[in-house]
């Protein structure tokens, strides 16, 4: 069990995440343990990163994210209010 400090300090930080262009994305769970890849590399790697068991990533037709990636490639955004300002398509 966490201690009450913990949970009101996870309670003040807004861990939610926004997908900027939500058609055809499914949020789901890794919940076995064959190897499944993120469809990207991390800047200065030259090979795809594992997804893990209990990773919550994204799924786009048969490409997999880590919320990493995703955030960092601009997918997923941390902004509450990214749908009054969207990206040019």
């Amino acid at each position: 069990m966490r201690p009450k400090k913990q949970i009101s300090a996870i309670k003040e930080q807004d861990a939610r995440l926004y997908v900027l262009q939500p058609d055809g994305m499914e949020a789901r769970v890794k919940s076995g343990w064959e190897k499944e890849y993120c469809h990207l590399q991390n800047p200065g790697e030259d090979y795809f990163h594992l997804l893990v068991k209990g990773e919550v990533y994204l799924l786009h037709g048969n490409e997999k994210y880590c919320l990493r990636c995703a955030v960092r490639q601009g997918i997923l955004t941390h902004e509450r209010l990214s749908w009054q300002h969207p990206a040019p398509a």
